[in-house]
């Protein structure tokens, strides 16, 4: 088989093998400066050599998507009463994808000063093929955005279940304004914040 041509993906360890050519033309990127990328350490994929001397990059096994739920509060009393109430969230809206979480974390932290330990294993972790949490401020919203960027080269992504004031798939903007003021406010002042804010929705 000439080296232009195509060759199957190689399956193990839950992991899809595809060639370093395939992976950079499926991405708009000229080969050579995948390789380059390669040599250089920067490539944003795990890679292997075969004994062959070909190149390869690592990417989740679509047949084993596994999507985690990502719940975070910060310390409060009521931190266990938002973890709740995110979990509720995640699961009506992916119970409308026909699809069940593999796992749920749960983090007690401040997005804003607070490291965020469990959030960083499940970046790590590839067997996770989407990240999904209640919202973008979840895990703050600038992060947000730059999880989706990095995640993306890897074929992995972070979705958020309520996004621009409305709910992912089902346009529902009291549903929405209604779970960003008990996530700001907790529940008790979120649901007043609620009221007063629902008085101005169209």
């Amino acid at each position: 088989m000439d080296a232009g041509s195509s060759q199957p993906d190689l399956q193990a360890d839950g992991l899809r093998r595809v060639r370093l050519a395939d992976w950079a033309r499926a991405r708009g990127i000229a080969r050579i400066t995948a390789y380059r990328m390669l040599q250089r350490g920067i490539l944003p994929v795990p890679t292997e050599r075969s004994p062959t001397g070909r190149w390869y990059v690592l990417l989740p096994d679509t047949r084993t998507d596994r999507m985690a739920f990502y719940t975070r509060a910060t310390p409060s009393p009521d931190q266990a009463i938002v973890i709740n109430e995110q979990i509720a969230t995640l699961s009506e809206w992916s119970a409308g994808r026909r699809q069940r979480a593999y796992i749920v974390i749960k983090e007690i932290a401040a997005p804003l000063t607070d490291n965020m330990p469990k959030l960083a294993q499940l970046l790590a972790d590839q067997r996770i093929t989407e990240i999904a949490v209640a919202s973008p401020t979840v895990v703050g919203e600038g992060l947000f955005q730059l999880l989706v960027a990095a995640l993306a080269p890897q074929g992995r992504t972070i979705t958020a279940a309520v996004r621009d004031g409305r709910r992912t798939r089902t346009d529902d903007l009291r549903f929405a304004i209604i779970h960003q003021c008990k996530l700001l406010h907790g529940p008790k002042n979120g649901a007043a914040a609620a009221r007063r804010a629902l008085e101005y929705a169209p």
